[in-house]
């Protein structure tokens, strides 16, 4: 609903344009050539091949990673959401490290996995954070979409507010935020805790 996914359709069909020497809807458009386009995106099975929707998405960026270039453009849109949290956001990490230190193509890749973000945070030459914007009402939680694309990661998902939006009843609501919270606490102690133990494990090794 931010628009996200509007953006990456939006720059693989601008840099198609663009070299067929067409107008792009751009006040200027400055792009190095690009040797191919690669897209994962949306939820489609192949279910008369037995292919479920979650093997359809991971079958695309297998090839993804097997003929990306560094001159390739690749855009991702949340890659590894048809299966368990964990296991989806460890396929997400690893597939992004890969487009991003190892083929340095250029790509967008976006996640609802903040996690993933974490690593790119201090300065890196190959990665960018952008996220889209909104206004965020915590009290009623309304929530306004700005359909704006900004430097930064996102710090939260906003699942509940559209919850609202959708109609889903306030002790649902109220639930759903509960419980939540309580996740985003108990993900974010174990990421400290991690944290603690590679700084003693450092100093022990200094020692």
């Amino acid at each position: 609903m931010g628009g996200k996914s509007t953006v990456l359709r939006q720059a693989c069909l601008t840099v198609l344009m663009a070299h067929l020497g067409c107008w792009v809807a751009a006040e200027a458009c400055s792009l190095s050539p690009v040797d191919r386009i690669f897209t994962r995106v949306g939820a489609n099975d192949a279910i008369m091949a037995g292919l479920s929707t979650f093997r359809v998405e991971l079958e695309e960026t297998s090839l993804i990673l097997k003929h990306a270039t560094a001159r390739s453009l690749v855009i991702l849109d949340e890659l590894g959401r048809g299966t368990a949290t964990f296991d989806g956001m460890a396929i997400a990490h690893g597939t992004l490290r890969h487009l991003a230190l190892e083929t340095r193509c250029r790509c967008l890749f976006a996640t609802h996995y903040h996690a993933l973000s974490r690593e790119f945070e201090r300065a890196n030459p190959h990665v960018a954070l952008f996220h889209m914007a909104c206004a965020v009402d915590e009290g009623s939680r309304a929530v306004t979409f700005l359909y704006r694309f900004q430097p930064g990661a996102c710090n939260r998902s906003h699942g509940i507010h559209v919850a609202k939006l959708a109609g889903l009843a306030p002790p649902v609501l109220e639930e759903a935020a509960a419980a939540s919270q309580a996740l985003e606490d108990e993900v974010e102690e174990r990421r400290l805790l991690e944290s603690l133990r590679q700084v003693l494990r450092a100093r022990g090794d200094a020692a």
